[in-house]
């Protein structure tokens, strides 16, 4: 979507990164990002950070994965990838 475009830019070779909406007691929904691949979480926040993008489209949260859920296709299961993004905020 339009955030992972985005946010594409700053990533590194061999990264990737997916974005998903769960709920939030506040807001209703929030934004969380998962993070995969050789570059630094915190690397990669940072340069997020130097980007001018409307606050409503970056992400609550960063987390960085092991594996983005993908389908056999090697697209994002966009099913798993809400499950597994509201298991790492129960965690």
């Amino acid at each position: 979507g339009l955030v992972e475009e985005t946010l594409s830019g700053v990533l590194e070779e061999g990264s990737a990164i997916a974005v998903t909406a769960v709920e939030d007691a506040k807001k209703g929904e929030a934004l969380v990002l998962l993070l995969e691949g050789e570059m630094d979480l915190e690397a990669f926040k940072a340069k997020v950070k130097t980007l001018t993008i409307n606050p409503l489209f970056l992400p609550a949260k960063y987390y960085k994965v092991e594996q983005i859920p993908r389908l056999g296709s090697g697209k994002v299961d966009l099913k798993r990838l809400k499950k597994f993004a509201k298991e790492l905020e129960e965690a």
